[in-house]
């Protein structure tokens, strides 16, 4: 029994050590969550090279800029389901990776929304590694009880080194 007590009091102890949890994110609206997790999805996505699930983030109006490839032309929805298969391909070659930087920037009116998210956009050019920073503003409308991406825009804000650490929001 002493054992017990003893085995007991030291988990307590250690219990008491530990650090604590990190908090939770703080939402100011189930929106404002419901956004980030799009942004999540967005950036899962296209790092999965998922085509189904990409052009599901797009409302059917949607117009964006692409990437590294149509020399940043705007598509329609309906161009980039046409020139997705190809433009995966070319961000596949190119190793592109993008991870989102938090804290994102939205601002909810109603049924439509803007997000603002810094994106690093990793890469590489001619056998090189290249990061670069992009400010990523998505005009969003829900549809349906889910967000769908209206208008995306990225724009570059910086290059980085690979090594460089990323500056604190």
């Amino acid at each position: 029994m002493k054992p017990l007590l003893v085995g007991l009091a030291a988990l307590l102890v250690l219990a008491a050590c530990a650090p604590p949890p990190p908090p939770a994110p703080h939402y100011a609206s189930a929106d404002e969550k419901s956004i980030e997790a799009l942004a999540e999805a967005y950036v899962a996505a296209w790092n999965a090279r998922e085509e189904k699930a990409i052009l599901r983030l797009y409302a059917a109006d949607a117009r964006m800029v692409a990437r590294l490839v149509h020399d940043h032309k705007v598509l329609r929805k309906k161009d980039l389901a046409a020139n997705l298969a190809y433009i995966l391909r070319e961000q596949a070659r190119a190793g592109l990776m993008l991870e989102l930087q938090k804290p994102l920037q939205v601002v909810v009116k109603g049924e439509t929304a803007t997000a603002k998210a810094l994106l690093r956009l990793s890469y590489t050019n001619q056998g090189r590694a290249v990061a670069i920073l992009v400010d990523q503003e998505l005009a969003l409308r829900r549809e349906q009880y889910f967000w769908r991406i209206v208008r995306e825009h990225p724009n570059p804000v910086g290059a980085v080194t690979p090594e460089a650490p990323l500056p604190s929001p």
